[in-house]
C-alpha cells in the first residue's frame, strides 16, 4: 500500500511544480504585457527559457507515466492535463514572441488586461495543483475549477472588447492585423488554463 501511494505522490509532486514554474512563467509573461512597455521588451527573449523549462516538466510527467503501472487516475486524463497545462505556456510565448516579431512600440491597455486576467488564473490552477492529492474529498478543488471558468469570462469579455476597439478606433490596418495576432494568442493561453480546469473537474466528477 505504501509503495502505491510513493507511485501516486510522484505524479502529484510534478503537477504541483508544473504549476509553481508556470507561475513564474505568468510572472514574466505580464511584465512584458505592462505600461513599462516597451522597456519591458528585452524580456521577450526569456519567455522562451521558461518554455523550455515548462516543457521538460511536462516530459518528466510523460515520462513518469510511460513506465508507470499505477497512477492516482486515469492515464488519458494524466497525459491531457499535462498537455493543456504546456499549452498555456506555450501560447505565453507565442503572443510574447509576436510583440518582437511584429516589432510592436506600443502596448495597448486591453492586452494588459488579458495578461493580468491571465496570470489570475494560472494563480488559481497552481493552487489547484497543490490541492489535486485531496481532490476526492476537498470541495475546494471543484470550486477554484469554477473559479477559473469565471476568469475565463471576463477575459473573453476584454479580447471582444480589445478587437471591437481596434476597429473602432482610428487605427492603421498593419496595427489592426498585428494586434489582432497577438490577441488570438493571448485568448488561447487564458482558454489553455480553462482547458485544463476542465480536465481536473472531469477527474473530480470521475471520482465522486
Amino acid at each position: 500500500m505504501s509503495r502505491v501511494k510513493r507511485r501516486e505522490d510522484v505524479f502529484y509532486s510534478l503537477f504541483r511544480e508544473y504549476g509553481e514554474k508556470i507561475v513564474s512563467t505568468g510572472e514574466v509573461y505580464k511584465r512584458i504585457f505592462s505600461a513599462e512597455y516597451p522597456t519591458t521588451r528585452t524580456m521577450i527573449p526569456s519567455m522562451k527559457d521558461y518554455e523550455n523549462v515548462c516543457d521538460d516538466q511536462a516530459k518528466k510527467i510523460f515520462m513518469e507515466l510511460s513506465s508507470s503501472f499505477i497512477t492516482p487516475f486515469d492515464r488519458e486524463d494524466i497525459s491531457v492535463l499535462t498537455k493543456r497545462m504546456d499549452d498555456v505556456v506555450d501560447y505565453m510565448e507565442a503572443a510574447a514572441s509576436r510583440m518582437n516579431l511584429f516589432a510592436v512600440t506600443e502596448m495597448r491597455p486591453e492586452a494588459v488586461r488579458l495578461a493580468e486576467i491571465t496570470v489570475q488564473a494560472i494563480g488559481e490552477l497552481a493552487k489547484i495543483m497543490d490541492r489535486l492529492p485531496n481532490f476526492k474529498k476537498d470541495p475546494s478543488v471543484m470550486e477554484l475549477c469554477l473559479g477559473v471558468d469565471v476568469i475565463e469570462d471576463e477575459g473573453d469579455a476584454v479580447y471582444k472588447m480589445a478587437l471591437a476597439d481596434l476597429f473602432r478606433e482610428d487605427v492603421p490596418t498593419l496595427e489592426i492585423m498585428k494586434w489582432s495576432r497577438v490577441y488570438d494568442r493571448m485568448e488561447l493561453a487564458l482558454n489553455a488554463c480553462e482547458h485544463a480546469c476542465d480536465i481536473v473537474q472531469g477527474v473530480v466528477m470521475k471520482n465522486a
